[in-house]
């Protein structure tokens, strides 16, 4: 199949669904669902070389536009997120590439989630935060660019890693020592113990999500509320925001910075997800994982385990009986 008929049209991968109940435990599990990927995508091809790849990003103005993507994402304060501009006639918006060589040194995929009037044919414009001196010095090269499974696919762990401009780029969060089993349901599942079973069918950013709230979903809440640090290492307590930050680290969809509540307002895209959902105000955030909330607030029930902290919530939307207002955001592609 042609280069460009793939990148277009078979990117439109699709997990096998496991219709068995598979319960996988401990270090065994997080280590396969920690697993950087290893290759590209099955039949991917591409002429080493013969792609042409600028930079862009802040400051913005003039032909750096305004810092919105052609797909919405909100780029205007510079974070860091691994995505290129395309030409949508041979790249679809919303895939994912591998670009090699590229500014970070990183072997993840690119979101293909912006255009420009320049980026015609066989270009790539790829999003750099750090700045002008770095876009500069990259300038113009010649790069491979080769089609990369997309979350649905199941097989992409990290396929659009966010974090702070002082993390490196490549490297992977930690895997977290927790028990995660899986499903054949399509929504995750609450078990007695208030942990919780992941699809089969689910991205393995998805498990991974789901493996992280169980790892802190007996924890309790900080009194008083603080922040611990890197989300690299586990905290003695986690509030709202906390726990939605670990969740998203241990995804490969943040850095190791944990943000607060008004953060999660302008994350990723507008809208819910089909797989990871996002309701955030000034003060309060939760997310949704698999159609259960991972939630500090006690709506839906009591908590299991009892006591404060985050708690998996079966009802995704059970917070809003407090009658606040919420921002819903998700990560691109999820």
């Amino acid at each position: 199949m042609p280069f460009k008929a793939l990148l277009v049209g078979a990117l439109g991968l699709f997990a096998v669904v496991v219709v068995l109940v598979v319960a996988v435990a401990g270090a065994s599990s997080a280590s396969a669902l920690c697993a950087a990927p290893s290759g590209l995508a099955t039949g991917a091809t591409g002429s080493s070389g013969s792609w042409l790849a600028t930079a862009y990003g802040p400051p913005w103005g003039g032909i750096q536009g305004d810092g919105v993507t052609a797909t919405g994402i909100n780029l205007t304060a510079g974070p860091a997120m691994y995505e290129v501009a395309v030409d949508p006639s041979v790249i679809a918006l919303g895939s994912y590439v591998y670009v090699q060589p590229n500014p970070f040194g990183t072997t993840s995929a690119f979101y293909a989630g912006d255009t420009g009037g320049a980026i015609k044919g066989d270009h790539v414009d790829i999003y750099d935060w750090r700045g002008r001196a770095d876009q500069d010095a990259w300038g113009t090269r010649q790069v491979t660019v080769t089609p990369a499974p997309t979350p649905g696919a199941g097989n992409l762990l990290g396929d659009v890693p966010i974090s702070d401009a002082s993390a490196t780029p490549a490297a992977a969060p930690a895997c977290v020592d927790a028990t995660v089993g899986l499903s054949a349901a399509q929504t995750a599942q609450i078990e007695p113990d208030g942990s919780a079973l992941a699809p089969a069918s689910a991205p393995a950013a998805v498990q991974q999500a789901i493996a992280a709230g169980n790892a802190i979903h007996t924890y309790p809440y900080p009194v008083p509320d603080v922040h611990y640090g890197s989300l690299a290492q586990m905290w003695p307590a986690y509030d709202c925001s906390g726990a939605t930050s670990f969740v998203l680290y241990e995804a490969g969809l943040l850095g190791p910075s944990a943000g607060v509540a008004a953060d999660f307002e302008t994350y990723g895209l507008p809208g819910p997800g089909r797989w990871i959902s996002l309701y955030a105000n000034s003060t309060h955030v939760w997310i949704v994982v698999a159609g259960i909330a991972l939630d500090t607030a006690e709506y839906g029930g009591a908590p299991v385990p009892a006591g404060s902290g985050p708690r998996w919530r079966v009802d995704p939307l059970a917070n809003l009986e407090d009658g606040e207002q919420y921002v819903v955001r998700h990560p691109p592609g999820l």
